[in-house]
C-alpha cells in the first residue's frame, strides 16, 4: 500500500485510561514532573527502550515520543513501525519516445543496520467527554494499528505504579487503557457512493465426518456471498435483514458485511442482533489533505498532522 504525499486517512476512537482498582484515583493524561500521569508513565517507558512490541512477522511498532501540546489541549504519541525484511523499494521510469528498453526500475537500497520504516501520530483530545474516557485520532499507516499502540501503551502504564489511600490503608495500583473505535458512519449513507460486494455468513461447524481420534476439531462454517444485484440507500434494510432472519433459521450465527466505499476503501460490518431493527453504524476513515508534502517516516512531531487530527477527535 502506497501512502500519498498530500493526504492521510484518520479514524476516530474512543480511548479510556481508568485505574486497575476500584476507588484509586484516576491519571491525568499530563501533569507537572513531580506528579503522576498518563504521560509520564509512557515517557519511563521510552526512556527504558521498552515502548515496543516485536510483530510475528519481525516488524517492530515503537512508541518514539510522547508529548503533551497545552495550546492544542492534545497528548500527541509518535509511534515507528520498523520492518528489517522489507523487500527493497523500487522506483519506475517509463520513456515515451525512446529506442530499446522503454522502462527502467531503480531500487533503493538501504544502508547497514538500516530499516524500512513508517511513522504515525495518535493525538488524544485531553478534555474528557466523561470519567477517564477521552476523543482520539489515529493517523491510518500501514501495519500501524490502534490494538499496537493500545498494547504498547497497556505495557506502560502496567509498569507504572502508584500508592492511594483506601480504608485507611496504602495501596498500590496501576491504570489501564481500552481503545474502542467511534461508530458514527450509517450504512444507508455509505451505499450513497459505496456499494455492498459480499456478505459472510459463520456458523458451528457440523461435525458428521469428523474422526473421533482426537486428530481434528471442527471449528466453524464459513460461506461468502457475493453480491451481484443492486443494494442502495432506499432498498437495503428490507433486502439485507430479511437474508438475516432466514440465515439465523438455518443456524447462521455471524452476519458480515463487506462494504465497498468511494474512496477504494473496505469495511467489514457486524450486523449484530439487537441492531436488525435499526440502522447500522461502522467505524469510518476520514481523509485528509495537507499543503506541505508529509514524509513516510519522521523522527519529529508534524504540526500540521497534529492540529488537524485534533480538529478530527474533537468532533
Amino acid at each position: 500500500m502506497f501512502l500519498e504525499k498530500h493526504s492521510r486517512f484518520f479514524r476516530r476512537y474512543n480511548i479510556t485510561f481508568a485505574p486497575r482498582h476500584k476507588g484509586a484515583p484516576y491519571l491525568p493524561l499530563s501533569a507537572d514532573p513531580s506528579e503522576y500521569s498518563i504521560r509520564d508513565a509512557l515517557q519511563e517507558c521510552i526512556d527504558a527502550e521498552q515502548a515496543m512490541d516485536v510483530q510475528p512477522n519481525g516488524d517492530i511498532i515503537e512508541l518514539m515520543a510522547v508529548e503533551h501540546r497545552p495550546r492544542q489541549k492534545a497528548l500527541v504519541m509518535l509511534f515507528h513501525r520498523a520492518s528489517p525484511n522489507a523487500a527493497e523499494p523500487a522506483y519506475r521510469k517509463k520513456a515515451r519516445a525512446q529506442a530499446g528498453r522503454k522502462v527502467t526500475v531503480r531500487e533503493s537500497v538501504k544502508q547497514k543496520d538500516e530499516e524500512q520504516s513508517v511513522s504515525a501520530h495518535l493525538v488524544i483530545h485531553d478534555t474528557q467527554i466523561e470519567r477517564g474516557v477521552f476523543r482520539a485520532a489515529l493517523e491510518e499507516i500501514p501495519g500501524i494499528s490502534m490494538s499496537a499502540a493500545r498494547l504498547i501503551a497497556a505495557k506502560a502504564l502496567s509498569e507504572y505504579r502508584y500508592d492511594f489511600e483506601r480504608n485507611r490503608l496504602t495501596k498500590q495500583t496501576y491504570s489501564v487503557v481500552k481503545a474502542e473505535g467511534l461508530k458514527s458512519e450509517t450504512l444507508t449513507n455509505a451505499l450513497k457512493d459505496g456499494q455492498i460486494n459480499f456478505i459472510t455468513l459463520v456458523r458451528p461447524a457440523k461435525p458428521d465426518f469428523i474422526d473421533s481420534e482426537g486428530l481434528f476439531e471442527p471449528i466453524n462454517e464459513v460461506m461468502k456471498i457475493r453480491v451481484t444485484g443492486s443494494l442502495t440507500s432506499r432498498n437495503w434494510r428490507e433486502r439485507i435483514l430479511n437474508l438475516a432472519e432466514r440465515a439465523k433459521e438455518d443456524g447462521w450465527q455471524d452476519f458480515n458485511i463487506d462494504i465497498g466505499l468511494e474512496d477504494n476503501r473496505k469495511r467489514t460490518v457486524k450486523l449484530d442482533r439487537d441492531q436488525q431493527a435499526k440502522e447500522i453504524l461502522f467505524v469510518r476513515s476520514e481523509l485528509v489533505q495537507f499543503g506541505v508534502a508529509l514524509p513516510v517516516c519522521s523522527v519529529d512531531f508534524s504540526d500540521e498532522v497534529i492540529r488537524k487530527a485534533t480538529a478530527i477527535a474533537k468532533e
